[in-house]
């Protein structure tokens, strides 16, 4: 499968919303893409490799949050020797489709469902940074901790 993710909603209405708004297309390919995309004057410049999970919701919208850990590939698709790009850092993604039309209700939808996240994790648009909790341990211990740091 191949996924293209545009670039981000701008303008006022982007502001007005809390949730990130960008078009997304996803196509079928055939084992045999590459050479497709070589043939087109692609050049393979790295290869990421993603492990985790993904966990599906129906609140107002279908809602997938996909909790995963990216990696580097040293090798062409040697999926065994793999580098963390980010070691201990897990990347939390919340996603729903929308149309045109309901993109405002899907957006107020993924908004409320992080709400329930919202005590686990940092949670912001992509290039604002806030802050990172690097497990869900972390993240509990946090949670349970108080202000001085001691856990109780």
């Amino acid at each position: 499968m191949v996924r293209h993710i545009g670039g981000a909603m701008r303008g006022s209405g982007a502001d007005q919303i809390s949730v990130l708004v960008r078009a997304m297309v996803e196509s079928k390919v055939s084992k045999n893409v590459l050479r497709l995309f070589y043939a087109l004057g692609y050049k393979l410049d790295h290869e990421l490799l993603r492990v985790g999970f993904a966990f599906h919701f129906q609140r107002g919208a279908s809602i997938t949050v996909t909790v995963s850990s990216v990696n580097k590939m040293l090798k062409l698709h040697a999926t065994d020797e793999v580098v963390p790009v980010t070691p201990g850092i897990q990347l939390v993604e919340v996603t729903a489709l929308a149309s045109s039309e309901n993109y405002t209700e899907v957006a107020a939808a993924v908004s409320s469902f992080c709400e329930y996240l919202a005590p686990l994790l940092h949670l912001s648009k992509p290039g604002t940074s806030t802050g990172v909790v690097s497990t869900a341990a972390a993240a509990a211990a946090s949670l349970m901790s108080d202000a001085a740091g001691v856990t109780t």
